[in-house]
């Protein structure tokens, strides 16, 4: 029986099906049994073979049916033509590459029809393969494909091979392929975010000195179809712009983002109103709308949501620390009397807030604060210990960011609800600073605070016949505790941190725990102490660790001093503060009763003993 074979696009050649049983070509059932564990494969069973240029599947020649096994075998994406009309085969893993609307009529249809919107860019790579025999490789090749019923930016790496007939001639094409249009655009957001952070504005002279530099670069991104800063005005105007005109509902858009303070999600557009900070009303709005040749997806809501509240971010601060700036330089004017003035008031708030610590019951607790200038008498840095209502010992330590007065009130606040929660709620430390970040979010403070702050509390009696107390602390940011030990070794107590405070009031935090023996001190500081623009902080707190190292039965004030002396040098560039506890010493020296808690923070190995 005769039947037609191709070699090529447009060419035949007659063969005949031996029946002397040396080459049979029919394998009754081959088909249903190559596609029974397909779900594509089975769907290929309904299509109507006989009236393609492939024929009946019964009638495939054995190399075709060799390789339409392995195309239902594998779970890789695999698609194969074969014959005059390059008709197409696919699996399960090719599937997905074809969108929504090309599955399941592409089974069978020709390569030309199925592709016809990327057929120039594929089609030569088909011909080379068929007239060369010679494989080809492409690697993240760009195709705007029309796949899911929009013209879409895709990207793929893949190889077309050569298809041999039983007499050895190219008869199809088979495609190895790996879509990497997900990492290709993911890189490429990644690369347009660095850009704009090198590009933001240190300073402020006015919306569009500020705004040019982000349109600049938000200009050059293939992931965005406009871009738009607006003023605040009545209604708002454009200052700077980039890309596609605006559309009729952009402007309600932006004034209802104004209204409710809050960002605005639309189809394909984000629009966020920038805060003043520490102001009532706003700086400015900033308006992102996505381009058509990618889906509208949470990814790309994300990314356009980061890229407008990083811009955000930055006017709200170059505003702010204008405004610092020229109160600086206001308070650096005003006559002596309003100076002093200014000091009676800071010194007045020192004494409310840095006060000497309590008396705990078998505790010796000391407390230091240095101000990086000597003009200041306080910053953003604070301490703080006091006994919860159940009758814990808590210890704090923290750090707003700025070292102005505007931070010291801030830091004030703060101090007042670390201590006001963790006194009245007996909760363990995450979750203080759980319900301080919500207060910080609901009392609306978090446009001018963020902060470190660690959360510690000493549980348990250490009276005679006790081994030890738990200190369980939490971490927001804040750099890690020392604990020396009884017997004179150090322990960095290096945790996972969680998010600084004022940053996300729905953050979870984690409680950590270490076992304490008496003798043992434990030592929390602020950055002040240790970080310096020359040498890395993990070797500035190896330093603290060997200058604590045998200090054990130093009195605590010494030791106090004594890390202050060694790891502050010259001028000092920022505040200090220094918590140190220390148990009392046992009648009998104790070996360290090792905790049973999982999340107990074992010792360093690399500390020396």
């Amino acid at each position: 029986m005769p039947r037609v074979s191709p070699s090529g696009p447009g060419s035949t050649r007659q063969t005949t099906r031996h029946l002397s049983g040396y080459h049979l070509r029919v394998s009754p059932g081959w088909f249903e049994e190559a596609t029974a564990r397909s779900v594509v494969g089975r769907e290929a069973r309904s299509v109507a073979w006989d009236a393609t240029p492939l024929g009946p599947p019964d009638t495939w020649p054995v190399s075709l049916q060799h390789a339409v096994r392995l195309c239902f075998s594998t779970r890789f994406p695999v698609m194969m033509v074969w014959g005059p009309d390059l008709t197409l085969i696919y699996n399960d893993g090719y599937r997905d590459m074809l969108g929504t609307h090309k599955h399941p009529a592409a089974l069978g249809a020709p390569a030309r029809v199925v592709w016809k919107e990327i057929w120039d860019d594929i089609g030569p790579l088909f011909e080379h393969v068929l007239e060369t025999g010679e494989p080809t490789w492409s690697e993240d090749l760009t195709l705007l494909m029309n796949r899911s019923s929009f013209d879409e930016e895709t990207y793929f790496t893949f190889s077309y091979s050569p298809l041999l007939d039983d007499d050895g001639t190219v008869a199809g094409v088979l495609d190895i392929a790996t879509e990497t249009t997900h990492e290709v655009v993911n890189q490429r957001r990644l690369m347009m975010l660095g850009e704009l952070q090198a590009a933001l504005p240190t300073d402020y002279v006015d919306l569009s000195s500020f705004a040019g530099p982000v349109i600049d670069v938000l200009s050059r991104s293939k992931d965005l179809m406009r871009a738009a800063v607006y003023d605040v005005g009545s209604p708002p105007e454009i200052v700077l712009e980039t890309g596609a005109d605006r559309d009729e509902g952009e402007l309600a858009l932006v004034q209802r983002a104004l209204a409710s303070g809050q960002r605005e999600v639309g189809d394909g557009v984000v629009v966020k109103p920038v805060r003043d900070a520490g102001r009532p009303g706003h700086l400015a709005v900033v308006l992102l709308r996505a381009t058509p040749s990618r889906p509208w997806d949470a990814d790309y809501e994300r990314f356009l949501s980061v890229v407008a509240s990083t811009t955000a971010a930055t006017l709200r601060d170059v505003v702010h620390r204008r405004r610092s700036d020229e109160a600086l330089r206001r308070r650096a004017a005003r006559s002596e009397e309003e100076s002093a003035r200014a000091r009676e008031v800071s010194m007045a708030l020192q004494r409310a807030v840095l006060t000497d610590p309590p008396e705990l019951d078998g505790l010796e607790v000391v407390v230091h604060y240095q101000p990086a200038a000597a003009e200041r008498d306080i910053g953003g840095d604070w301490y703080d210990a006091f006994v919860t209502r159940d009758g814990a010992a808590t210890v704090v330590i923290g750090d707003v960011v700025g070292h102005d007065l505007d931070a010291a009130v801030a830091m004030g606040q703060l101090r007042a609800l670390v201590r006001a929660i963790g006194y009245d709620s007996q909760e363990t430390p995450a979750r203080v600073l759980e319900r301080v970040d919500g207060a910080v979010d609901g009392l609306d403070l978090a446009g001018a605070l963020t902060a470190t702050a660690l959360v510690a509390r000493i549980e348990g009696d250490a009276g005679p016949g006790r081994a030890g107390r738990t200190v369980r602390w939490s971490s927001a940011g804040h750099l890690p505790p020392l604990l020396v030990r009884g017997d004179g070794t150090v322990e960095i107590l290096t945790v996972h941190n969680d998010l600084l405070l004022g940053i996300n009031p729905a953050t979870v935090r984690t409680d950590h725990t270490v076992q304490v023996s008496p003798g043992d001190t434990l030592v929390l500081y602020t950055d002040g102490l240790v970080e310096r623009r020359s040498g890395g902080l993990r070797r500035r707190l190896d330093e603290l660790a060997r200058l604590l190292e045998g200090s054990q039965t130093v009195p605590l004030e010494d030791v106090v001093e004594a890390a202050l002396t060694g790891m502050l040098a010259g001028t000092v560039d920022d505040d200090v503060a220094v918590v140190a506890v220390r148990t009392s010493p046992a009648p009998v020296a104790a070996a360290t009763v090792a905790s049973a808690d999982p999340e107990s923070v074992p010792a360093r190995a690399d500390v020396p003993a």
